[in-house]
């Protein structure tokens, strides 16, 4: 199968969001804009970044300018300083979505939220361990929901096969949902390529 026809590319999975009601993304940010610093804590791949994006859609409805900081595994120690020296020009009440915080040490993140505290702005991080700030919401792995996005994206290319791969790759993963995603197009663009 070819990679733009394979529907677990990455644009049909981008199209997957987090599956809370309307009204509970709007709890969400009610609890986050009453804290300087708060948390969406979870293993990799349990939907955190997609919910933080979900989340900005609906803070920038009620007028608020929001501001994006993104590290991961692979960002260097002059990344990180750098992501950190950004947060001194948030205006106040301006809200700082942080996605991949957990690759901060524990002196630059006292550093980020002392510096939020003293801006008069609002961040909200992703987290894969308690950091001392409200958490917003814990995410976890779910099974049931995983197979109902595979079987969903697959269509008409699900098969028996294929929702093994996808049990197999989320076991192993610790329920990771990229890695599911990526075992089943992997499995796809082999099987139609034999």
């Amino acid at each position: 199968m070819k990679a733009n026809s394979n529907p677990f590319r990455s644009s049909s999975v981008e199209q997957i969001r987090y599956a809370l009601p309307p009204a509970q993304l709007e709890a969400l940010i009610d609890r986050a804009l009453t804290q300087t610093c708060s948390g969406l804590l979870g293993p990799k791949g349990t939907g955190k970044t997609t919910l933080l994006e979900d989340l900005e859609n609906r803070i920038r409805q009620r007028g608020l300018n929001t501001y994006w900081i993104r590290l991961n595994l692979e960002s260097t120690r002059p990344d990180r300083v750098g992501a950190i020296a950004q947060l001194k020009h948030l205006d106040t009440g301006q809200v700082c979505l942080f996605d991949g915080a957990e690759v901060l040490s524990w002196w630059q993140w006292r550093r980020v939220c002392r510096t939020i505290r003293k801006n008069g702005s609002t961040l909200i991080a992703t987290l894969h361990r308690k950091r001392g700030v409200p958490v917003l919401l814990h995410t976890q792995p779910n099974w049931p929901l995983m197979n109902q996005f595979v079987k969903q994206l697959s269509g008409i290319h699900y098969s028996e096969a294929l929702g093994r791969y996808a049990e197999q790759a989320f076991e192993a993963s610790g329920g990771n949902m990229r890695e599911v995603f990526r075992v089943c197009y992997l499995a796809l663009a082999n099987e139609n390529s034999k």
